[in-house]
């Protein structure tokens, strides 16, 4: 009794199946690692942002010119301080985007890295992702960070300090939790 094409496809099939399975089980690409102790904070960080002069922190990119805001783009590096003084220490940078995503109101979704370049968190960051309404109010998730802050997860509540048509304070509460001694390690 000769077999049909059809089992003969199945066969095949198994064959490949299994070959692939086996190679994927004895040559695996993978890393180990360890996170160590989880520690987590709480820390309050000044975003100090300049919209005129020469030291402009944020730069429009896409205006679309419509009654609302909506389809504006804007790139800011804004300075984090550790008061809402100019004259605070500063403590690093915030870098980011402010896409106007909303028709029906001025609220825009803002992904931001927070920089920082002094402090216990010096040479760190945290990757900051949400939405902000009109009144400056804004309730974001933490979804990674480098450093200090490696896999770092978290909360970031932003509230307006004050503002006027030369520039905006605000206060951002930064609940963070994170890993100490992480230790990566490549197996080939």
């Amino acid at each position: 009794m000769a077999s049909s094409p059809n089992s003969f496809t199945h066969l095949y099939f198994l064959l490949v199946f299994f070959l692939l399975l086996a190679a994927a089980t004895a040559f695996p690409v993978t890393s180990e690692f360890e996170l160590g102790r989880q520690s987590r904070i709480h820390f309050r960080v000044y975003f100090h942002e300049t919209f005129l002069g020469p030291d402009n922190t944020t730069v429009t990119v896409v205006n679309m010119s419509l009654p609302n805001t909506f389809g504006d783009v804007d790139i800011f590096d804004a300075v984090l301080r550790t008061g809402p003084s100019k004259r605070s220490t500063e403590v690093g940078r915030a870098q980011g985007v402010s896409f106007h995503a909303s028709q029906r109101d001025e609220s825009s979704l803002i992904p931001l890295v927070l920089v920082f370049t002094a402090g216990d968190f010096c040479d760190s960051t945290l990757t900051v992702i949400g939405r902000m309404d009109t009144s400056g109010k804004a309730d974001r998730a933490i979804v990674g960070g480098t450093g200090v802050f490696q896999f770092a997860s978290g909360n970031m509540v932003s509230k307006l300090v004050t503002s006027d048509k030369a520039g905006l304070v605000a206060a951002f509460d930064i609940y963070v939790v994170y890993y100490d001694d992480v230790r990566l390690t490549a197996i080939a």
